[in-house]
């Protein structure tokens, strides 16, 4: 049985080398060009530059088309390869943005957003909506603090980069046990778990 797990486990790691191989070697498909890829868990994240638009791309894909949760460590790990080497890409080029796609896909980001809202007097969780303003302007607040911001810009310095807000769309609210990975008392209430996140960069 051990043998077997241990078996399973090898030939999944050589199938994700072997697409990290493929994805190296495919020229830049549908305007997007891959700047780095890592493993994260099951899946495979990578680092996309656009090729029409200042914007760069993290995306997470999975072998069998199921969900990804992507750790704070994958995320900088892509992050600080793409950044930390000279690579084409780079030339003559300045990005105004960082897409991560959607924020359940980064169960640590979704904690700290539905935890802060969960004891936040701003939040109303019987509505599930801020006491005042925008829900989009709420979530993207939350994710403007240091505690998020200093960990994904630090790998951007590089190259002169800094994370200078965040923009947030297609907010989703519900119960907490809609927050992936999260081992916490059942709360009464909504709360925000799911939303398109971009962080907006600035070149120094």
């Amino acid at each position: 049985m051990a043998a077997n797990a241990v078996g399973g486990m090898m030939a999944f790691r050589a199938l994700l080398a072997s697409v990290l191989l493929l994805l190296a070697a495919i020229p830049a498909t549908g305007g997007q060009a891959v700047i780095a890829s890592a493993p994260a868990g099951e899946c495979i994240l990578s680092l996309e530059a656009s090729e029409n638009w200042p914007a760069l791309r993290l995306r997470a894909s999975h072998p069998d088309q199921r969900s990804c949760f992507i750790d704070k460590e994958s995320m900088i790990q892509v992050l600080s390869e793409a950044f930390s080497k000279p690579h084409p890409t780079w030339i003559n080029r300045e990005f105004t943005s960082l897409a991560i796609g959607r924020l359940i896909d980064y169960p640590w980001l979704v904690q700290f957003l539905a935890l802060r809202a969960a004891q936040d007097p701003k939040w109303n969780a019987a509505a599930g909506k801020p006491v005042s303003g925008h829900i989009n302007r709420y979530v993207a607040d939350v994710l403007s603090t240091q505690e998020i911001v200093r960990d994904i810009e630090a790998p951007l310095r590089e190259h002169g980069y800094r994370v200078t807000g965040v923009t947030v769309e297609k907010v989703l609210v519900g119960g907490i046990e809609n927050v992936p990975q999260l081992e916490a008392p059942r709360r009464r209430g909504k709360i925000p778990f799911d939303a398109q996140v971009w962080f907006r960069l600035d070149k120094r």
